[in-house]
């Protein structure tokens, strides 16, 4: 059997419901599974015995037996603590092996279908997903059987399917609006002479329509369950009701599904509580209610997409259309919102292709355009006493006379001077050949081929020896698409990629949208502490970051290494340089690795790809209610010192309601392991948020302090009696106004200080300057619980009260070395350590 030249099976490995298609020339075709569906359901059960099933029928024991059965785990790809335990069988299965079961169920269909083995599939992923999250997607395709498995974002799956039978413009912008069954992406497209690009993203893992689901369950079931029934016990925790749960999560996504056809759904169904015990559940859900439930998840989406338009730096009347994709975009809410110039963005929507599939047929487009991997073909026995023609081409493009370079290799033939390669098209009318072309003595060659006409070309590839006659190869020609556009630029990175340093900044390696493959190096970086080779002691930590934070800290630890005294062959110093370098696939596959050239030496950076454990319901609270202890803190900084631009960006946080949705997903984390996630995510974008609002404070800050410190020097002179330091006391004021209304932060910090110093000497020349400092220490340490720190308060203040100035001074310096202490509650260490990089200023 002649083995394809490209990959052409596009997969598209969903939250609720996966896919599998066919390149069929420019276009594609869905395949259907044994039950004669064009998409299966992403379920796995496992039976008594360990048999699995996947699909409709592990999706409906997912409500009947949920001890047996899980389904949603692509939300899970990525974490170390989502192992899911079947306890029938007593089996354990990662996210990653659940999926690999999906991609083994779709990889049979598609073996039924070509009659063909499987080896290799284009798999989509979501444009938000994070490196551990495509990480893992690769590692379930490898465990399912496929060799080579290239992925591609979803957004650009879509746009691949909507070229495929529409007309290209020359030139214009498309929104891709990808609301699937657990993620949301928005992607910018750029389209220009023909090809098709992805120039920014904003996405959100947990955006789906997951969250719409559960978002009926706790607003209208369970409810209506409660109260219809007395069943007030019914809550949503999982440990004691995963069963109702699961039965009314089900109950809530068909209903879903028909409020997107009708204004009405009729719900009646009987819900097993309880071992014995069933109870009906009887209400009516109109599209209206869901309108009201969805619509603040709807609202997150479209403020998605409008950060990526102003990230582009491109308005809304310059799209041309919205490509819905994705089963949440059938809402009957999110058309009308999005097509909505105020509350959504006005631009015509293009729901031409079933959202359902359009992931899967492009990514099989797409597939269609890819070559088989060479390490994939070159493991294919070769025959007896043929010769393996190695061949670059491109698969698919617009060129109508793309290059064909190639090598011929055999056994036992070194010079193939004499011998030719001839190329026909077998597809064009007439047919066309290149005639005989010498190979090298190497046996190279290069020539071009044409393809007239906007279709798939087959071409065979005939090898002569220096007598004329045919030499027998492992291949027999290649394929080509000359595409009229829809063709695909490069893919993008979706996350920044960046260097954690000692400061608790971010040195950048990789930005965000930056077309893969791609490589960012760092030079100049230097450590903060010695190693030690002889003590074994010290050690230099440097951590890859993913996100766009500016703090370290606010984003995902990807990669770390740890140089020790075991690692080096010699003492490593203080401030020596270090350079970091990583590599990005096209598939978004990351390898790091450090250089320190006083040792000559390189290291491995780990690219450990998988998130640390979830925190628990009750480190969730804590952490909401300390998020508002500093909002509030904020806010009152905000209003006292009329900071309007910090404030601004207080009421957008109030807008988005921010708040209220981390209380919603608290409560959902009750029942859904998921939503715990999601909710850290949150905390996390809301703790930014704030970050922000704490840098938009520093200028008011240091404004005020520097009309604070004017004022204590003016009534400290005037106190002296407009001593000597009258006329040093306007000239720093002036200076100091005019900083202020520069608006330099660094220069106004500077002024002040000159202000301060001239109080301070007012102070020392009348002795009050131990009383003043003794009343700052005893505000700033009088609530510390230490028993030393109150004895020499109380010392302090029997010196006050006797005149003893001296005692004072003395109180006063043993006072101040308890400042930025914690009362013997030590700080938690940062999250990126000791002994980390700084930053020598070179990149």
């Amino acid at each position: 059997m002649t083995m394809r030249d490209t990959i052409h099976i596009g997969i598209d490995l969903g939250t609720t419901n996966s896919a599998a298609a066919l390149a069929t020339g420019a276009s594609a075709e869905m395949v259907r599974n044994t039950q004669n569906l064009e998409f299966t359901p992403s379920a796995v059960y496992v039976s008594r015995s360990g048999n699995v099933l996947v699909g409709r029928k592990a999706g409906a024991r997912v409500v009947a037996e949920p001890d047996n059965a899980c389904a949603e785990f692509k939300l899970r790809m990525g974490r170390r603590d989502q192992d899911k335990l079947f306890e029938a069988s007593g089996r354990t299965m990662s996210p990653e092996e659940m999926s690999a079961e999906v991609l083994k169920s779709l990889r049979g269909d598609v073996q039924r279908r070509t009659g063909e083995p499987v080896e290799t599939a284009v798999i989509t992923v979501p444009a938000a997903f994070t490196a551990d999250q495509t990480a893992a997607t690769s590692r379930a395709a490898e465990l399912a059987g496929l060799r080579a498995a290239p992925l591609l974002q979803e957004p650009a799956a879509a746009v691949w399917a909507y070229t495929a039978d529409a007309e290209v413009p020359e030139k214009g912008f498309w929104l891709v609006y990808d609301f699937g069954g657990g993620t949301f992406d928005a992607a910018v497209v750029k389209i220009e002479d023909g090809e098709f690009r992805v120039v920014n993203h904003a996405g959100d893992n947990s955006l789906g329509g997951k969250r719409i689901d559960w978002a009926i369950v706790e607003d209208v079931l369970l409810p209506r369950l409660q109260q219809d029934h007395g069943l007030s016990g019914i809550t949503t925790d999982p440990t004691r009701h995963r069963g109702v749960l699961a039965q009314l999560k089900a109950v809530a996504e068909t209903a879903k599904v028909e409020l997107s056809q009708q204004d009405t759904v009729e719900i009646d169904e009987i819900i097993k509580v309880e071992a014995g015990r069933e109870v009906d559940l009887s209400c009516v859900l109109t599209r209206e209610d869901l309108g009201r439930i969805a619509r603040p998840l709807v609202a997150s989406s479209i403020r998605l997409c409008r950060q990526s338009l102003v990230e582009s730096g491109i308005r809304p009347e310059a799209f041309e259309r919205v490509l819905l994709v994705g089963g949440s975009s059938q809402l009957a809410l999110v058309r009308e919102l999005l097509a909505d110039p105020v509350d959504g963005l006005g631009i015509p929507l293009d729901h031409g292709l079933d959202p359902m599939t359009v992931v899967a047929r492009g990514a099989a487009i797409f597939a269609g355009t890819q070559r088989i991997p060479e390490v994939v073909r070159r493991d294919a026995p070769l025959p007896p006493g043929r010769a393996r023609l190695n061949l670059e081409y491109a698969a698919a493009g617009l060129d109508p006379d793309p290059l064909l370079g190639g090598q011929v290799q055999a056994d036992g033939v070194a010079d193939w001077t004499g011998s030719t390669v001839e190329v026909r098209n077998t597809t064009s009318l007439p047919p066309w050949s290149t005639g005989a072309v010498a190979l090298r003595p190497d046996g190279s060659f290069s020539v071009r081929l044409r393809a007239e006409e906007f279709a798939t070309h087959s071409f065979t590839v005939v090898v002569y020896d220096p007598a004329g006659t045919e030499l027998a190869t492992d291949q027999g020609g290649l394929t080509y698409q000359r595409k009229s556009g829809g063709m695909g630029g490069a893919p993008t990175m979706s996350h920044s990629l960046g260097v954690g340093l000692v400061d608790n900044t971010v040195a950048l390696l990789v930005q965000r949208n930056t077309e893969l493959p791609s490589k960012g190096a760092i030079r100049g970086l230097r450590t903060t502490q010695a190693v030690s080779k002889a003590s074994g002691v010290g050690l230099v930590r440097i951590p890859i970051l993913q996100g766009e934070h500016v703090r370290a800290d606010r984003n995902t630890v990807v990669g770390r290494l740890d140089v020790r005294s075991d690692d080096v062959a010699r003492d490593l110093p203080v401030d020596t340089e270090v350079e970091v370098v990583v590599r990005v696939d096209a598939s978004g596959g990351i390898r790091a690795e450090a250089f320190v050239p006083f040792l000559d030496a390189e290291f491995a950076i780990d690219v450990d790809l998988g998130r640390s454990l979830l925190p628990g319901l009750a480190d969730l609270r804590a952490s909401r209610a300390a998020l508002d202890g500093r909002y509030q803190d904020l806010r009152g900084q905000a209003e006292r010192i009329k900071a309007t631009e910090a404030l601004a960006r207080l009421d957008r946080i109030d807008s988005d309601e921010v708040m209220d949705e981390i209380d919603r997903l608290l409560r959902q984390s009750e029942a859904d392991q998921d939503a715990i996630a999601t909710c850290q995510g949150r905390l996390l974008e809301a703790e930014s948020a704030l970050d922000e609002v704490d840098e938009l404070l520093e200028l008011p800050r240091v404004i005020e302090e520097g009309r604070e410190a004017q004022g204590v020097a003016r009534e400290a002179v005037q106190d002296a009696g407009g001593s000597r330091y009258g006329n040093d006391l306007r000239r720093a004021e002036a200076e100091l106004d005019e900083a202020i209304a520069d608006g330099n932060r660094t220069v106004i910090e500077r002024r002040t200080a000159e202000v301060r110093s001239i109080a301070i000497r007012v102070f020392e020349d009348s002795g009050q300057l131990p009383l003043i400092r003794f009343a700052g220490l005893e505000g700033a340490l009088d609530d510390d619980p230490r028993r030393e720190v109150q004895r020499l308060l109380a010392e302090g203040r029997s010196a006050v009260a006797g005149g003893d100035l001296n005692r004072l001074t003395g109180v006063n310096n043993r006072l101040g070395r308890f400042l930025g202490q914690t009362g013997g509650n030590t700080a938690a260490p940062s999250l990126l350590g000791e002994g980390l990089l700084g930053n020598g200023g070179a990149q």
